[in-house]
């Protein structure tokens, strides 16, 4: 390749032919966010702007030298898509070359932002979860309900079912048609919110973000030893219901700061704990089969320029993408 005067396009299509397998992207993330822990990256806070009530676009930058990846994603999205049959978030990313700094790579990030984001679930159930958790419960069955449980089918090794529930009945119902027999698992659409929570050992919402969201799970459905992966930050969680956790966990303390500033998470009673401190080893997790612990995940570059610079050396491999002048 001649950087700084070519860069190679991938699409959507392109990235689900290289199909970068979830079990290598857990464990992607997981080195990223210990390296996160011992201060080797460098990865400022994400910038944004709000063109709409509730709309956003996010630039967020991201250096990982033992990767070496060097990029960005640019990502906007808006409640306000769902009428206009367009997905909540949409964007690129953007790799550098890290010795020119010249861009050798852009991809869409659909496909990377969706399993990045049910990979760090993954992570996070494969660190804080109980052993013996055979319930997996999935509130939202959009494209994140489908990764999140592509990630913990892999996750939980004692998982024998997984109860799942959409305001509109229909996609929890396609979500259990399909994956039931790929996953050799029960997976069974319900009724109500309750029913899935009430039952599951592992929690992930993954409803839309938005402050004016209404807050569903109450705090007397959650299980004692209920670890709980919010994907729509707090959106779906009474105060109640937050209140009744035990441990708090966040992905990075000054995006969490950025969120509540914003409005969001004004319930959770406690400072969280990085995330990358317990996956390095350096504070306990769970420490006891009773703890109720929330993971309060945000979203960070490092998560898609990991997942990005991994597809674009397969894309290179395997002689796919598009060469583009520059």
């Amino acid at each position: 390749m001649n950087i700084g005067y070519e860069m190679l396009y991938l699409s959507r299509a392109d990235i689900e032919e290289i199909n970068l397998p979830m079990a290598e992207i857990m464990d992607l993330l997981e080195n990223a966010y210990i390296e996160k822990h011992g201060g080797r990256l460098d990865m400022p806070p994400k910038l944004g702007i709000s063109p709409a009530p509730e709309a956003f676009a996010h630039a967020m930058p991201c250096w990982l030298p033992s990767m070496h990846a060097a990029g960005l994603k640019w990502v906007g999205g808006t409640p306000a898509n769902k009428p206009r049959g367009l997905p909540f978030l949409g964007g690129l990313c953007i790799l550098n070359d890290p010795e020119s700094c010249m861009p050798v790579c852009v991809m869409d990030c659909s496909w990377i932002t969706a399993k990045r984001t049910g990979a760090k679930s993954g992570v996070c159930a494969r660190r804080f979860a109980r052993s013996d958790s055979r319930v997996l419960g999935i509130l939202g069955c959009g494209g994140q309900g489908y990764s999140n449980l592509e990630a913990m089918s892999i996750a939980l090794p004692a998982l024998e079912k997984v109860l799942v529930y959409n305001t509109s009945p229909e996609p929890a119902e396609r979500l259990a048609s399909s994956q039931s027999e790929r996953l050799g698992i029960p997976v069974r659409a319900v009724r109500s919110p309750r029913e899935v929570v009430e039952e599951s050992d592992v929690l992930v919402s993954a409803g839309w973000i938005s402050l004016s969201a209404s807050r569903t799970i109450e705090a007397e459905w959650l299980r004692p030893g209920a670890t709980l992966v919010p994907v729509d930050l707090d959106c779906m969680y009474t105060p109640g219901a937050m209140a009744s956790c035990d441990k708090y966990f966040t992905d990075d303390l000054a995006v969490y700061d950025h969120f509540r500033s914003m409005g969001f998470f004004s319930t959770v009673p406690d400072r969280p704990q990085e995330l990358c401190r317990a996956l390095a080893g350096r504070i306990p997790g769970r420490e006891n089969d009773g703890e109720r612990i929330i993971i309060l995940n945000n979203g960070l570059a490092l998560d898609d320029v990991s997942t990005a610079r991994r597809i674009f050396e397969l894309a290179l491999a395997a002689g796919r993408g598009t060469m583009l002048p520059l």
